[in-house]
C-alpha cells in the first residue's frame, strides 16, 4: 500500500470506532463546556446522556472524540469522569463522560 495513504486510511478507520453514546438526543451545539468533576458546573444541569470513548491513539484523541460526540447530541457541556479499563488478556482503556444540558 502507498505510504502517503496509509496514515489517512488508518486515522480515519479510527475515527469511526471507539466512541459510544446512550442517551437523548437535541439538536447539534457548536459551543462546549468540559469539566472534570460536577461540583465545578456552577449552572443548573440535567444529564442527558453517557458517552464512552475507546483510549486508541492518546487521552487528548478521547476527549476531542467526547467533546464531538457531545455537540453532536446536542450538549451544552460534558464531564470527563476519568478513565475506566476492561479487564482480560485484552485489556482496553476507556475515558467515560456525562452530556449535560443547562436548565434554563
Amino acid at each position: 500500500m502507498n505510504k502517503k495513504l496509509f496514515l489517512p486510511i488508518l486515522l480515519s478507520m479510527m475515527s469511526c470506532v471507539g466512541t459510544s453514546y446512550l442517551g437523548d438526543r437535541f439538536n447539534p451545539t457548536m459551543h462546549m463546556d468540559v469539566y472534570y468533576a460536577s461540583k465545578d458546573v456552577k449552572k443548573d444541569y440535567k444529564v442527558i446522556g453517557h458517552i464512552s470513548s475507546k483510549v486508541l491513539l492518546n487521552e487528548e484523541v478521547a476527549k476531542r472524540k467526547i467533546v464531538e460526540k457531545a455537540k453532536a447530541v446536542g450538549a451544552d457541556g460534558v464531564i470527563i469522569h476519568g478513565i475506566e479499563y476492561t479487564g482480560g488478556e485484552d485489556a482496553d482503556s476507556y475515558y467515560k463522560a456525562e452530556a449535560i444540558q443547562y436548565n434554563n
